[in-house]
């Protein structure tokens, strides 16, 4: 048997759990009809997306600005090898083909008849790319 207490509190938290348990328990459809009809509560809604779209916008741009400072810091650094000599481009371009390094696939060219100039120019590509770096060619 259960007694009813006459505490107003607890029967104003009953209260309150009672209408938490109707509300949860009542369909999506029919709080959304209900809340369409809310003039301030579709304004709260308005107000709400904006503010998670400003919130969006200023992430991607917060990103697009660090992208752009580490696009800038990339280019300006100077990958090309400017001291190496068209007799060591080839002895590298030979070893490469003759290799089998995933990172490098070279076998479909023709490097035995390219001239100096393209060897120094090809050695320079791999290393802006970062099939191979600075200290493979040293």
């Amino acid at each position: 048997m259960t007694t009813k207490s006459k505490d107003p509190r607890e029967q104003l938290n009953r209260i309150a759990q009672l209408l938490i348990d109707d509300l949860l328990n009542t369909p999506d459809e029919d709080l959304l009809q209900e809340a369409s009809t809310d003039k301030s509560l579709v304004q709260a809604g308005i107000n709400a997306k904006k503010c998670y779209q400003n919130a969006i916008q200023s992430v991607g741009a917060k990103r697009l600005q660090i992208a752009k400072a580490e696009m800038e810091r990339a280019n300006n650094v100077k990958t090309s090898i400017s001291n190496i000599d068209a007799a060591r481009a080839h002895r590298i371009i030979t070893k490469l083909s003759a290799s089998n390094e995933a990172n490098v696939t070279l076998a479909a060219r023709n490097l035995k008849n390219i001239s100096d100039a393209e060897a120094i120019e090809l050695i320079n590509e791999l290393v802006e790319l970062g099939a191979i770096s600075k200290d493979d060619i040293s």
